[in-house]
């Protein structure tokens, strides 16, 4: 019985030892907070890859089109308020798109860094890479950044949902003018 108990007491003290020491066991709460962020970063994505960033292009290249057209061709003594309110609303359209292919670039990267410096941290802690205050540290610095993201993301996902809606409103409106216009072939080539 003594030689059992010689074997069993250092196995069991290893084992409490090496559980203790535990990297997923010991920071399991800064593991919670990073599943935490990739899932707020896992929905920012998704909505992000629900804008059709091709159809706003094309959206503010009509406009540039109808601009163009009322500029050269539309001659009044007087404007139509109804049409001033609308070219209006087609002006904040096409100012609030002006780099759209920068902003697209840019959340993409954005998300794309963010996801991989939470996964490369995961790794890490369970690693046992980093002590608790490193780890407080850069959590502190992913989780500053991907709510960076989600203020710029939020504000931008917002303005192209509220713009489309204006699109959708106005353009008809201002086709209908441009229409009317009697713009020789000629003259569109």
């Amino acid at each position: 019985m003594k030689s059992f108990s010689k074997i069993i007491l250092p196995f069991c003290f290893l084992t409490v030892m090496v559980s203790s020491c535990d990297p997923a066991k010991k920071f399991e709460s800064e593991l919670n907070t990073i599943d935490s962020c990739v899932v707020m970063l896992n929905e920012i994505d998704s909505l992000y890859k629900g804008i059709k960033f091709d159809s706003l292009s094309l959206m503010v290249s009509h406009i540039n089109t109808n601009e163009e057209y009322m500029q050269k061709y539309y001659k009044s003594d007087t404007i139509d308020q109804l049409l001033a309110d609308y070219m209006n609303n087609c002006k904040g359209f096409r100012k609030s798109f002006k780099n759209l292919e920068a902003t697209k670039t840019e959340f993409t990267e954005e998300i794309a860094a963010i996801n991989l410096q939470l996964a490369n941290l995961k790794t890490d802690i369970l690693n046992g890479v980093f002590d608790k205050e490193e780890i407080a540290g850069y959590l502190a610095a992913e989780k500053e950044a991907l709510n960076n993201l989600n203020l710029k993301f939020s504000e931008f996902y917002t303005t192209q949902k509220e713009q489309t809606n204006i699109y959708y409103l106005a353009v008809p409106f201002v086709d209908n003018y441009v229409k009317a216009l009697n713009i020789s072939e000629d003259s569109i080539q």
